[in-house]
């Protein structure tokens, strides 16, 4: 059996896992919906951490977990959780809890990256991990292309809470269709065994790595960055640019598009020259891109700015496969874990510190907040020798 088709499996719970996730929770529905209830920004930010706390919780768990029991049972666990807790946002009286939700879904959601990332690297020959890291993203994007369109499209025409329901069916459908999908993926023997002592020497061999730490305070920078587009760009698009939701939706749809149709590209480019190189390359673009939205003040500005950056971001990809290289196959799991940890600190870090730049100083100012955190990140790739 090829590569590709023994990871097609992996792809698909992938795609589906991402599509709930931007159809509501995770693109432009959750905060125009919660502006629509009377949550003002920096009450915004602080749902907006409270999802990254489940996240940076919960992450290196099942990182570390997925290296001692069977991958497959993570991943459709974590779908069919998810698809529970969904249906709690569409009840209006329970706003003053949304906080415990977005908490419950960064914890259930998070097994899915570093589950899916290990079996990647499982499965994937060294010396064509970028390609195959590079579709696993293309596969995340294409999930991320398709939820925010469908999530305020249902919003617009039917309410804002039908966008909740349709990621609950989207996980209940992909946790029943992924659970024959899988099948045919090796099973990992549980090694419950190691438990007590893996976790510990786990850590210390991969921070003895002097590449790791340096590529995980880059993705912390990165991802601190990162909330300034994600979290409040919409927000920033309707209330200051004047844009539909419906637009903002098919921006955001159009973005995931553009990073859809560059990541596998990116990734076996990279398989050729480089990952290090290429990845300086698109962060100095991205922090071109981040400083343009300071002054955009039309729709097509704001799109086209958009597009550019999401092209330019393509390169986040790259920081993971450079970690696979680095790290032992046997701690694969524990490392994405790590590493998915680091990018939920930035989901922290940044929705607070956009919130109080946004309301302290001024909207636009986020903007140039998250061009620095990219500056940092681009200085310590510079620091790491060879790839």
């Amino acid at each position: 059996m090829s590569t590709l088709r023994r990871l097609l499996p992996v792809y698909l719970i992938v795609i589906f896992r991402s599509v709930a996730w931007t159809l509501s929770v995770s693109g432009p529905v959750l905060p125009l919906y919660v502006r629509s209830l009377g949550v003002d920004v920096m009450e915004w930010g602080v749902l907006a951490m409270a999802q990254g706390v489940g996240l940076i919780l919960f992450e290196g768990l099942w990182g570390t977990l997925s290296d001692l029991v069977d991958r497959r049972r993570l991943l459709i666990s974590a779908l069919f959780g998810m698809a529970l807790v969904f249906p709690f946002y569409t009840v209006r009286g329970f706003v003053p809890y949304f906080f415990i939700f977005q908490f419950a879904i960064g914890a259930l959601a998070v097994a899915i990256g570093p589950t899916a990332r290990a079996l990647v690297a499982d499965i994937t020959p060294l010396e064509s991990r970028g390609t195959y890291m590079g579709l696993w993203f293309a596969a995340f994007m294409f999930g991320n292309m398709l939820g925010p369109f469908l999530g305020t499209y249902i919003s617009e025409v039917m309410g804002y809470k039908y966008a909740f329901y349709a990621s609950s069916m989207v996980l209940i459908l992909g946790s029943v269709v992924c659970a024959f999908a899988l099948r045919d993926l090796p099973r990992k023997e549980p090694q419950g065994e190691r438990l007590n002592v893996g976790v510990v020497q786990g850590l210390k061999a991969l921070f003895s790595i002097p590449s790791v730490a340096l590529i995980l305070l880059i993705t912390v920078a990165t991802f601190t960055g990162m909330p300034s587009i994600g979290s409040f760009l919409p927000i920033y698009a309707s209330e200051e640019i004047g844009m539909s939701a419906v637009s903002i939706g098919g921006l955001v749809a159009l973005s995931a598009g553009m990073q859809l149709l560059v990541n596998p590209l990116l990734g076996r480019v990279s398989d050729r020259l480089g990952q290090r190189r290429l990845m300086g390359v698109g962060l100095a673009a991205v922090a071109i891109m981040q400083f343009s939205f300071t002054r955009v003040t039309t729709p097509l500005e704001l799109s086209l700015v958009t597009l550019a950056l999401s092209a330019s971001m393509a390169v986040m990809t790259l920081g993971v496969t450079m970690l696979s290289k680095a790290v032992p196959r046997e701690l694969s799991g524990m490392a994405m874990g790590v590493y998915g940890s680091c990018e939920d600190l930035g989901f922290i870090i940044g929705p607070i510190l956009y919130g109080f730049v946004w309301n302290a100083f001024s909207p636009s100012l986020i903007f140039l907040v998250g061009t620095g955190a990219t500056v940092v990140a681009l200085l310590l790739l510079l620091m790491i020798r060879g790839d």
